[in-house]
């Protein structure tokens, strides 16, 4: 469960961010950019984790 919350909370945060791409602002959009870039960052982490242990598990 912790898992699926995780990946909820990347694709709110990516999608706030794609706010921020559109913005007229440059800093506003390399901010957006990078904020992506840790979420899906964080996202391949975790899902390796995930993976990890769930073949421990089998």
């Amino acid at each position: 469960m912790k898992y699926f919350l995780k990946i909820v909370a990347v694709i709110i945060v990516i999608t706030y961010s794609l706010k921020l791409i559109n913005a007229q602002s440059d800093l506003l959009v390399f901010g957006g950019l990078a904020i992506i870039g840790s979420a899906i960052y964080f996202l391949v982490a975790d899902l390796n984790q995930f993976f990890s242990s769930s073949k421990s598990k089998i």
